[in-house]
């Protein structure tokens, strides 16, 4: 597997973690440190959590909110 499809894998792991662990929907968001925690729970390691992040936010799954937050867009919902 490249780093590219690795990150992208990483990437929708993260939104069905958001959806589907942290139960949130569209607009909904959490702190980086959450969910931060929430990843290394299901194996995913900090040196690939922010290129994962990144990648969300550059595909339109993610935006960033208020106070730093990730926040999942409409498309992002709907990609889970």
């Amino acid at each position: 597997m490249t780093d590219t499809e690795a990150t992208r894998k990483n990437a929708k792991h993260l939104l069905y973690l958001m959806v589907n662990e942290e139960l949130l929907r569209a607009g909904d968001g959490l702190d980086a440190e959450s969910l931060s925690h929430v990843l290394e729970r299901h194996g995913v390691s900090a040196a690939e959590q922010q290129p994962a992040m990144d990648y969300a936010c550059e595909q339109g799954w993610l935006q960033k909110g208020e106070n730093g937050q990730l926040q999942i867009t409409e498309t992002g919902f709907a990609l889970d």
